[in-house]
């Protein structure tokens, strides 16, 4: 059975996700605008979260939280910018970005499994502090 707070997590991310999907294609409902917030506010932290590993559970919500505010400013920021602003276009561009995090995350997982040795598997002397 799998933990409440990964089901919990994977609900949010796949009511955001549906939410990001309604507004790019334009099929506009009374839940289309909440889902795409919540997509807006955790879609780039749920993404940034694998790639933090070695950090704190509170220290990954505070980089989570703060991926997620830098990556929605900075697409508003740029398209505003070029004068190119759209709200479809402005939530796929964020979907856009929560898909790259994920690729790397993909990427750099697959890569450190293929280089591990089995000495790198076992944690070092300093890995006491990392634990939760």
């Amino acid at each position: 059975m799998p933990c409440p707070r990964l089901l919990a997590v994977a609900v949010v991310a796949a009511l955001g996700l549906a939410g990001a999907t309604l507004t790019v294609l334009d099929m506009g409902g009374p839940l289309a605008g909440p889902l795409t917030l919540l997509f807006l506010l955790t879609g780039p932290g749920l993404a940034t979260w694998p790639l933090l590993p070695r950090l704190t559970p509170p220290a990954r919500v505070i980089v989570s939280g703060s991926v997620s505010f830098v990556v929605a400013m900075t697409v508003a920021q740029v398209m505003l910018s070029l004068d190119l602003w759209s709200v479809r276009g402005g939530v796929a561009a964020v979907m856009a970005v929560c898909g790259a995090i994920a690729v790397t995350d993909v990427v750099l997982t697959r890569r450190a499994a293929l280089t591990a040795e089995p000495d790198e598997a076992r944690p070092g002397e300093e890995d006491w502090l990392f634990e939760a």
